[in-house]
């Protein structure tokens, strides 16, 4: 778990600082996630790992496909995913949004955009009731919500979270809390 998590450190500073998810990371990942997964439940771990990076994969392709996304970050749920299997993927790539959206705002409020990506969204929003076509509304050159956004962040913000829920960092027992079991 420690080398996993130095990865995730790595991966997080290169695509704040570079904006740049190198492959032999995602590699080292992946292979991080198919070890574990071989030395935890044999050889039956493989076919959980490659169902984890498929999850992973097939969650994130669609924003990649749209323009939402880029490659390295789809590379890296999918790597992730590994470690996790199908069923906590998922979950993990839940958890991935939802830390994205609020990371995403959080840079958007700070630049003091927020009220004009809440008014693109209205316009959106407001197509799509009328019209009943979605047409999504790019922001505009210097916005905000125009700028590269580290995804990493989130993806590790998920990632570490669903393997925090399975109780697999041995230090923080949050299913415990969750679900109001003992302390």
């Amino acid at each position: 778990m420690l080398v996993l998590l130095l990865l995730f450190l790595a991966v997080t500073v290169s695509d704040i600082t570079r904006h740049i998810i190198p492959n032999v990371l995602n590699l080292m990942i992946l292979i991080c996630g198919v070890v574990f997964q071989l030395e935890m439940i044999g050889l039956s771990g493989l076919m959980t790992a490659l169902g984890g990076l498929l999850v992973g994969l097939l969650f994130f392709l669609p924003f990649y496909i749209v323009g939402g996304m880029a490659a390295g970050d789809v590379k890296l749920m999918a790597a992730a995913a590994t470690m996790l299997g199908p069923a906590t993927a998922i979950f993990a790539a839940g958890l991935s949004l939802v830390a994205g959206l609020f990371l995403a705002l959080l840079v958007v409020a700070c630049k003091g955009d927020l009220l004009a990506l809440l008014k693109r969204y209205f316009m959106i929003f407001k197509t799509l009731f009328f019209t009943r076509q979605f047409i999504y509304i790019k922001p505009q050159e210097g916005e905000a919500a125009a700028l590269r956004f580290p995804y990493a962040l989130a993806i590790v913000t998920g990632t570490v979270l669903a393997l925090a829920y399975q109780s697999q960092l041995g230090f923080v027992h949050l299913r415990e809390l969750l679900t109001g079991g003992a302390l």
